[in-house]
């Protein structure tokens, strides 16, 4: 259910961002085997509590993991789970008593992602699957797609996708243009008008790439000009214009 709620209430929100196993092709195959969290303070706008939460099961079968997207990254998982004690592999069900328990310390009633029903769904799908308590069912979803259109509806927005629309992506798309001619409002994309930078490049890793939405959140917010919020929404393709005919 869609809420519009005053930011102002709130002292802390929860920011999320998972990285999967499966295809895209086949959603019922899309599991995290990352759920990176951090907790941001709202008042002092600093992270205050982050963990990485490493899905055992997945993570210590090489086999599943090197099918993942993020297969090139498994050998810098393992470094940073020798030398960063935010990481951690952890049975789901400890993983959703980690979080629960995160969420009622911090008194957590928002949850924030980009894109975020992606992350909402695939996390809900994990906790079923395993037969455990999903702690996101009674947060709601701020989607940092929903705030960020103060920047993606913009023109300059626009003129900034156009004129970098060459950059290419691993699968030689277009880096900040649909393959149907709409600005691309990924992420990466709007991280790289925010900072002047067409050439950076999301980790795509949980942890990571929280620091890049908490930016787009921080800016969104600033741009808006007040508190006031939508959650459990966030934008369509078909909010966006063609700016680019097809040949």
């Amino acid at each position: 259910m869609i809420k519009k709620v005053d930011l102002k209430k709130e002292r802390y929100l929860m920011f999320i961002d998972v990285e999967t196993i499966g295809t895209l092709n086949v959603k019922e195959s899309i599991l995290p085997f990352e759920i990176g969290m951090k907790i941001f303070d709202l008042e002092k706008l600093k992270v205050v509590k982050e963990r990485s939460y490493l899905v055992r099961k997945f993570f210590n079968n090489k086999y599943i993991m090197l099918s993942t997207f993020s297969a090139t990254k498994y050998p810098n998982y393992f470094e940073k789970l020798q030398n960063d004690k935010r990481y951690k592999t952890m049975s789901v069900n400890d993983i959703s008593k980690d979080i629960e328990k995160n969420a009622q310390r911090y008194n957590i009633k928002i949850m924030v992602a980009h894109n975020g029903n992606f992350d909402k769904t695939s996390m809900a799908r994990l906790f079923e699957d395993f037969g455990v308590d999903n702690p996101f069912e009674n947060i709601d979803l701020l989607d940092t797609q929903e705030i960020s259109k103060v920047i993606t509806f913009s023109k300059a927005y626009t003129e900034f996708c156009l004129a970098n629309k060459d950059r290419l992506n691993s699968v030689k798309d277009s880096c900040f243009i649909t393959n149907s001619g709409r600005v691309r409002i990924t992420a990466q994309a709007i991280y790289c008008y925010i900072s002047n930078n067409s050439q950076f490049e999301e980790a795509h890793t949980g942890l990571e790439d929280i620091d890049i939405e908490i930016e787009i959140f921080k800016k969104s917010m600033e741009m808006l000009g007040n508190t006031i919020v939508n959650l459990n929404t966030a934008p369509t393709w078909r909010d966006y214009s063609v700016v680019v005919e097809e040949d």
